[in-house]
């Protein structure tokens, strides 16, 4: 028994979270409340959702002051199962490899320059 165990503690969900943010220009995100400087789970930060093993199931991150492209680090997330970015001035295109996140039911992008 570890008593400092920690479930929501995932190295890798969280780096890539960290890619994501650096990518679509985190640091001008109107609400970026605990993103990556803080030491903090990553299933704490605003807009992030994670199961009870802290894989990321969820980023709501619609209006958000989101910019630059989606990156490619959130077709990692394996047990993703909605996005949505809407609203924002994320440009570019869609991730390819996002097609193969088997349980990614929502995907929202609407209103953004995505082509």
């Amino acid at each position: 028994f570890d008593l400092f165990y920690d479930p929501t503690w995932c190295p890798p969900e969280r780096n890539l979270l960290g890619k994501f943010y650096y990518e679509a220009n985190g640091q001008e995100w109107t609400n970026s409340t605990g993103w990556v400087g803080e030491y903090n789970s990553h299933c704490e930060w605003h807009g992030v959702e994670c199961n009870d093993e802290g894989q990321v199931i969820s980023l709501t991150l619609g209006n958000g002051g989101l910019s630059g492209r989606i990156s490619d680090a959130i077709c990692n997330f394996r047990s993703l199962e909605t996005v949505d970015l809407r609203d924002n001035d994320l440009k570019g295109g869609i991730p390819s490899e996002i097609g193969n996140l088997l349980n990614l039911s929502s995907l929202i992008i609407s209103f953004n320059g995505i082509t």
